[in-house]
């Protein structure tokens, strides 16, 4: 641990090995004292569970054997001179250590000493000695020493960190190269103590670590087997060296298969359904050739027969030695593909249903739609046969008995035709229409039941521009809605029963007529109640007419609403105008 060598212009004064080798075996007892104490030493040491512990025991044991009033271990911290432990002597000669860094005094003595310490790694005497006459670094003006003094470096690595520094007593027998070994031997097992204390402290560090990052990795484990448990994905890997797969619990589970470290491949291509098989072989042989990721969805046969659907991905890695492993996921989706299926069921169903709904509708509005010109056709061919039959007959009459029977006969046609033309989805002929001699040919038709009702009708016509549509089907809207009002006016007494039908411009696309009446209105049922099919608030309705003048003005891009106030009930519907001003201009 020593070495020859020294730095030149060093002011300090090595022990030589020379003069050293002359002092021993003078003092045999001494030194036989000495190795008793490092025994002890080394025994307390053994003992020590911390490094202070090791440290006291340290500063003990040299100040005992060097007889010296003080010991200090002082420590170069990155240029920081500090005193990191010092044991003392007190008045009755018991031995007192003292814990807690502080600066050292005479900084630049002790840097000197340790410049000198790491280039010969050997012990400095400072002051006058009995056997070695070294000086003091340090300007005596500046840095005195009371009394002489020992630094002995502490190696640690083949570095000096820190010296042992032991102050003499004027009784203190003189300092040889015996006690400097002693003392060298002593610090170099207090440095392996020492040194072998951080080393368990750091394990032990480490291992609560590793105890910490095992119970983390255990706590992950456990939720992502949870996680695979409700999401039903397992995870596996197949080697392509060994053609086999290591799997999670979870894709075990979904297989059916008991715990094995790792599955054939052979055994999952054996539990595919057989009518998959051959595109899933296909599939796997592409992508594995191509080392590309795939992605398949087929039917499994697992347990006693049982059929789940799986979807499978999986990722290509290769590592260095070129071994092609495939990572990837199986999702049990067996739920999902169930539900799939019972939803197109129960949408094949719905339509089944819905077609039967709509043949139903249609019926419904034949016989709505065509009812009223039948009666109309039955009473006027009756009237017509009441003129023939008198004596003389009434040909006039009879005449035009038999012209109403026909103009009813032609509005039955046009029903028949505007209802072919919806089930046939062939469209409305749209055509430029008079909308206010439209709705004065309904009021005259239909002025008789009025009068007969004892309704009041009003009218209000102003549409400038002729509205685009059919003119039979706008006038069968108009119709019902004066007859829906005209029913609903039969049960008012006690006040005049007032029926106002209104047409104007809403903007500048749409033209607006309004149905308003003081009836009994539609009770406590919502607007758009009124407009669901078989609905009716009369007792022998059949819930179609207001939902076929939805459909008609809605096929005229138009909008048709309900509106209940305090005493009145309102119908609104709207009509575009075609391009144009009137209908002069359409016809030139």
């Amino acid at each position: 641990m020593r070495h020859s060598k020294r730095a030149s212009g060093s002011k300090a004064a090595p022990v030589t090995p020379k003069r050293m080798s002359i002092e021993t075996g003078m003092m045999g007892n001494g030194h036989r004292r000495q190795l008793l104490e490092i025994v002890q030493a080394f025994q307390q040491f053994s003992r020590d569970t911390s490094e202070e512990e090791v440290v006291a025991t340290f500063l003990k044991s040299a100040i005992s054997m060097a007889k010296a009033s003080r010991v200090r271990l002082i420590r170069n911290d990155g240029g920081n001179i500090l005193v990191e432990c010092e044991a003392r002597r007190s008045q009755n000669n018991a031995i007192v250590v003292s814990h807690g860094r502080r600066p050292v005094e005479s900084e630049g003595l002790f840097r000197n000493v340790f410049n000198s310490a790491s280039l010969t790694y050997m012990p400095v005497f400072l002051g006058s000695t009995s056997f070695v006459q070294a000086q003091a670094w340090a300007n005596p003006q500046t840095d005195t020493i009371d009394s002489p003094m020992l630094c002995v470096p502490v190696l640690l690595n083949e570095e000096s960190k820190e010296i042992l520094c032991l102050d003499t007593r004027s009784d203190t027998a003189p300092l040889d190269s015996t006690l400097v070994d002693h003392l060298t031997l002593l610090s170099a097992q207090a440095v392996m103590k020492r040194e072998n204390l951080r080393l368990r402290a750091r394990i032990a560090l480490e291992n609560r670590k590793i105890e910490e990052v095992e119970v983390a990795l255990c706590a992950n484990k456990r939720e992502l087997a949870h996680m695979q448990r409700m999401s039903q994905t397992g995870s596996w890997r197949w080697r392509a060296a060994t053609d086999t797969l290591e799997a999670s619990s979870e894709f075990l589970r979904i297989y059916e298969i008991s715990r094995e470290r790792s599955i054939p491949s052979g055994k999952l291509i054996n539990l595919t359904h057989p009518d998959d098989l051959p595109l899933v072989r296909i599939a796997l042989v592409k992508a594995i050739a191509a080392r590309r990721v795939f992605k398949l969805e087929f039917r499994i046969i697992v347990g006693f027969g049982e059929i789940k659907y799986v979807q499978v991905e999986g990722h290509p890695q290769t590592n260095d030695t070129e071994d092609l492993q495939y990572i990837g996921v199986t999702v049990d989706v067996t739920e999902r593909r169930n539900a799939e299926n019972a939803l197109q069921a129960a949408r094949a169903e719905l339509a089944r249903a819905h077609r039967l709904s709509t043949m139903g509708e249609m019926a419904a509005s034949i016989v709505h739609e065509v009812y009223q010109p039948l009666t109309g056709i039955i009473t006027n061919a009756e009237a017509c046969l009441r003129w023939l039959s008198k004596s003389p007959a009434e040909t006039a009459r009879a005449r035009d008995s038999a012209r109403r029977v026909a103009r009813d006969a032609r509005r039955a046609a046009d029903v028949f035709r505007g209802l072919r033309a919806v089930a046939s989805n062939s469209g409305i002929t749209k055509v430029p229409v008079d909308l206010d001699d439209a709705i004065r040919e309904v009021a005259f038709l239909l002025q008789g039941e009025l009068d007969r009702a004892n309704i009041r009708l009003r009218l209000e016509t102003a549409v400038a521009k002729p509205v685009l549509g059919d003119r039979t089907q706008i006038q069968q809207v108009l119709e019902n809605l004066i007859r829906n009002s005209m029913d609903a006016l039969l049960p008012v007494v006690g006040m005049q029963k007032s029926l106002f039908v209104n047409s104007a411009s809403h903007d500048p696309a749409f033209a607006m007529v309004t149905v308003q009446d003081n009836g009994c209105g539609f009770g406590k049922h919502s607007a758009e109640t009124l407009f669901d099919a078989l609905f009716t608030t009369k007792p022998n309705g059949m819930g179609m007419g207001l939902k076929v003048c939805r459909s008609i003005v809605e096929a005229h891009g138009g909008l048709l609403q309900a509106e209940r106030r305090e005493r009145e009930t309102v119908f609104r519907f709207t009509l575009p105008y075609i391009d144009g001003t009137s209908v002069n201009d359409i016809q030139n």
